[in-house]
């Protein structure tokens, strides 16, 4: 009998609840400026998260949670996109995601894209997946090719002639 192993607990990091940019609920960090911002309304927006996460007692752990999750949008620990981007490269970090091009189905997926080329990559992607599927299908079932009486089958009070299509019986094991 093997002993039963102590279940290790999640160990949640408490640097979050220090973090200064819980005290601007007003900004957003992710997206500074919001959607539809004007370039001068984005950069002031951008400028106020990088001058509070200047003075932030958290900002190295902020920075490199930013780096191990290779986070692609916002301001951690005082960097952008394009910063993140330079300090992965120099310390030895995975580069921030880089999504992949138009047209393909892990962009409409995982990046949300709504592009009719997007769309378009991610239907044949599924189209193809559904054909694929279809065939292992096809593979597995020995009903495939349709069965054929040869000569006349009494089944009860009936007689089936030679030449009946027999529909196959589908058996389920459990």
């Amino acid at each position: 009998m093997t002993a039963a192993l102590a279940r290790m607990p999640k160990r949640v990091p408490d640097w979050h609840e220090l973090a200064a940019c819980k005290l601007f609920p007003e900004l957003d960090f992710i997206q500074p400026g919001g959607d539809g911002a004007k370039p001068a309304q984005r950069a002031a927006a951008e400028l106020a998260c990088r001058t509070i996460c200047a003075v932030c007692p958290v900002r190295l752990q902020c920075a490199v949670g930013a780096l191990e999750r290779r986070e692609r949008w916002g301001i951690w620990g005082g960097m952008d996109y394009q910063d993140r981007k330079l300090v992965a490269a120099r310390f030895g970090y995975e580069p921030p995601g880089d999504p992949p091009e138009h047209g393909t189905h892990s962009r409409r997926v995982k990046w949300g894209c709504a592009c009719v080329e997007c769309k378009a990559g991610h239907a044949l992607y599924e189209a193809l997946r559904r054909e694929k599927r279809r065939a292992e299908a096809r593979a597995r079932n020995v009903w495939a090719v349709p069965l054929v009486l040869a000569t006349p089958l009494r089944v009860g009070r009936r007689l089936l002639p030679a030449g009946q299509l027999l529909l196959p019986l589908q058996v389920c094991t459990f």
